[in-house]
């Protein structure tokens, strides 16, 4: 276009204002509390697809994974924060049920505490045969029942007892060995218990190992090599993956390579040889630490720890490439020739005794001719055939040791009548993890709804600044408040109640204050709690970086198809990010075009004109229930205190906005020229972006100063570049008002 228009025409202009400027990345939610799985270090995923992969599907136990699910339904990135168990429990005396058969003993049942009482064991606990049929009685201060180790009958520890931490015997089956080979039927056949020592699983959260990966026979022994650890922690992570190695080749067969090669193939845990579901296909890596084929390079062995201050912890040298695995304790030392042929023993389930540990059944593996008759099957433990050995794929005690369990090594299956070796198309295992830990008993109930108290939300205990749960809260409350290492533009924590959990409540807020660049969600109330009880709760804070919302909201699962009770904070985050997709944060993120609450059933409170009037007044923003158009977030106040811009969302999220882009964008003229040029540079950073959020209704005017007037002599001297942004930020009309002015015949309209 011409700079200067002199005759009469229709002129046009591009000016491309939707670039970013180097340093701005893609920004998100931070989502703070439980999920059934996942990695325990902030975790920034970019489409639900990713989440679930790392962190499972939304199942309504916890209400943190219904939030990340609908916020990633509108936006495209979030940062996941996984608070898990920490310091976790003891498991007071667990019973193990014993049968023996002649001169035969092994134990087929392992009992564990289900009671709640922390220092209540099953010491005292007796049995009795009832027909010598492997049916007997058993009794003590916390139990009474009668059940079978006979595994078809209906009348098994399992049918009588139950898996589930929550049953109502005071005791689940923690592990129950079906594949014995004693004949629990023989009339000849007795029962026994042995109460067992406490076990002691006072660690935190932690991932799942395999036991160490072993080389073939060099001079007679096998060398450890390294294990494979999972992503994510959790007693989940033991069944999630298993990993096979396959396409084992021999030092100084790949371009004369000193090292041999391997592929390593992650597989779903429940598939089958004949029906593999292939997640990730590592080839021909190897344990060479200067090829790029190296295992740790290839894969990744990046492992972060979060201590209780929120510093972060790195550990390793390469960048994770995998979604499910990494590698650990990886062994320098190894002969050159080493190559993975088997892998150590599987450790117990339990800490006993070396005489009781060996009573447990063995591990079993595929070792046999059908395991190795074709390049389909993979030898290794036997997770097809014998259920039983997934009793091992638990969280392990401290102390456990390996009972009656061995090493596995390739070279103990035969086929053709010859043992495998490096080399043969037939040598592959499979390995599978243990240990993994939520940091929690299991038999902690998970209260949610109208049942939150003090001291259990979602199964944590959030009652002072000492209890568990707050201590998990605040590992990732205190990360997050590293602005360096975490971008975020808004803090979400479903299930923290400010009237339950005041010190993490406050907590939150003060994260958001002390960021300056994120805007927090915060439930006020539980479920039930009335219109008055919100707006005391609003009353204790004075913040314009949070807002609190009423009432609760009836929502479907839609992973179980349930009609479930949510806070606020569970379904707002998708409204903020509809809200800031079709518009901008600058816009209200209420009324009818951007408040509506997708996936809302009902509230909980259908709320009346004077009680939105008290709620208003109050700093809480009313979620209305509208005949026939649906549930709306129909208010807009943050939770400050003092009227002012600052008290409506849309202005403190601009300001927020504003506040991170210039920040971010900026940082590349730190050490610049403190000259003409370099503020030039700001300012034309800086004014077209403000040009174009006021050409988008974020303000009514806007002026930036950088020059003299500002950068005297004795600002330079001090190497400080000063700059003054002035804005006008855009109201929105929460109050429309019309008059109605009825005239008499013949007035005239005036104007």
């Amino acid at each position: 276009m011409a700079d200067k228009i002199v005759s009469p025409g229709v002129f046009t202009r591009e000016n491309d204002l939707s670039f970013l400027q180097q340093g701005v990345a893609n920004i998100g939610a931070a989502f703070i509390g439980p999920f059934l799985e996942g990695p325990l270090v902030p975790t920034i995923v970019n489409s639900q697809a990713e989440f679930q992969t790392l962190f499972g599907m939304a199942d309504g136990t916890y209400y943190t994974p219904l939030a990340v699910q609908n916020y990633l339904r509108e936006a495209g990135t979030a940062t996941i924060c996984r608070v898990a168990g920490v310091g976790g429990y003891t498991e007071t005396a667990p019973l193990l049920l014993t049968a023996t058969s002649g001169s035969v003993s092994a134990s087929l049942g392992i009992l564990f505490n289900a009671s709640g009482s922390a220092n209540v064991g099953f010491a005292g606990t007796s049995v009795s045969d009832r027909d010598g049929n492997g049916d007997f009685s058993i009794t003590g201060s916390l139990l009474a029942a009668t059940a079978s180790l006979y595994s078809s009958t209906g009348s098994n520890i399992e049918a009588v007892f139950g898996t589930s931490a929550f049953g109502s015997k005071n005791a689940y089956v923690y592990g129950f060995f079906k594949n014995s080979n004693i004949n629990v039927n023989d009339s000849h056949t007795s029962a026994s218990v042995t109460v067992l020592g406490n076990q002691l699983f006072t660690f935190d959260a932690q991932e799942a190992n395999t036991p160490y990966i072993q080389s073939q026979l060099i001079g007679g022994s096998r060398t450890n090599l390294f294990q494979f650890e999972t992503i994510g922690a959790g007693n989940s992570s033991n069944t999630k993956v298993k990993v096979g190695i396959t396409g084992i080749k021999a030092a100084g067969s790949i371009n004369g390579s000193d090292y041999g090669a391997f592929t390593v193939v992650v597989r779903d845990f429940n598939d089958t040889d004949k029906k593999k579901v292939v997640l990730e296909t590592y080839a021909n890596v190897n344990l060479d630490p200067n090829s790029p084929n190296y295992i740790s390079r290839v894969i990744g062995d990046r492992y972060l720890q979060i201590g209780t201050d929120g510093k972060i912890t790195e550990n390793g040298d390469w960048v994770n490439n995998s979604k499910y695995i990494r590698i650990t304790n990886l062994n320098t030392a190894a002969p050159v020739q080493a190559v993975p042929f088997g892998h150590a023993s599987y450790t117990l389930p339990i800490s006993a005794s070396a005489a009781i540990g060996s009573l447990i059944p063995a591990v079993t593996f595929s070792t046999g001719s059908a395991a190795a008759s074709s390049s389909i099957n993979y030898s290794g433990i036997d997770l097809e055939n014998n259920t039983d050995n997934n009793i091992y794929l638990k969280p392990t005690p401290t102390g456990a040791g390996v009972g009656a369990n061995i090493a596995f090594g390739l070279d103990s299956v035969v086929t053709n009548g010859t043992a495998l070796s490096v080399g043969n198309s037939y040598a592959q295992f499979i390995v599978a993890f243990q240990g993994g830990f939520d940091g929690v008993n299991p038999a902690t109930p998970i209260y949610s709804g109208a049942n939150i108290i003090a001291g259990n939300s979602q199964g944590f205990n959030l009652t002072n600044s000492a209890s568990s749960g707050s201590v998990a809260y605040m590992k990732m409350i205190n990360a997050l408040s590293n602005t360096d290492e975490w971008d975020i533009n808004m803090i979400v924590a479903p299930g923290v109640i400010q009237s339950k959990h005041s010190y993490i409540a406050n907590a939150l807020v003060d994260l958001a204050e002390q960021r300056n660049d994120a805007f927090l969600l915060l439930d006020s109330t539980l479920a039930g709690d009335t219109v008055a009880q919100a707006v005391t709760q609003a009353g204790n804070l004075d913040t314009n970086y949070a807002a609190s919302y009423y009432p609760w909201i009836k929502t479907i699962d839609i992973n179980t198809n349930k009609l479930i009770t949510v806070p606020p904070s569970v379904l707002l985050p998708g409204v903020f990010a509809a809200n800031d997709a079709v518009a901008a944060e600058w816009f209200a993120p209420a009324g009818l075009n951007r408040g509506g609450l997708t996936g809302a059933v009902s509230v909980l409170n259908r709320l009346t004109q004077s009680e939105k009037d008290t709620l208003y007044e109050g700093k809480v923003n009313p979620i209305v229930q509208f005949p026939g158009t649906g549930i709306v977030v129909f208010g807009q106040k943050t939770l400050q205190d003092k009227p002012s811009a600052l008290d409506r969302i849309n202005v403190r999220r601009l300001l927020l906005t504003v506040r991170k882009y210039i920040a971010s964008t900026s940082r590349y003229l730190v050490f610049e020229q403190n000259t003409a040029e370099t503020r030039n540079a700001f300012l034309n950073i800086v004014n077209p972006y403000l040009e174009n959020i006021q050409q988008r209704q974020g303000l009514y005017t806007f002026r930036v100063v950088m020059d003299n007037s500002n950068n005297t002599p004795d600002v330079i001297d001090r190497n400080i570049l000063k700059g003054a942004i002035y804005l006008q930020p855009t109201k929105t009309a929460e109050f429309i008002q019309i008059d109605f002015n009825i005239l008499p015949t013949g007035a005239t309209f005036n104007g």
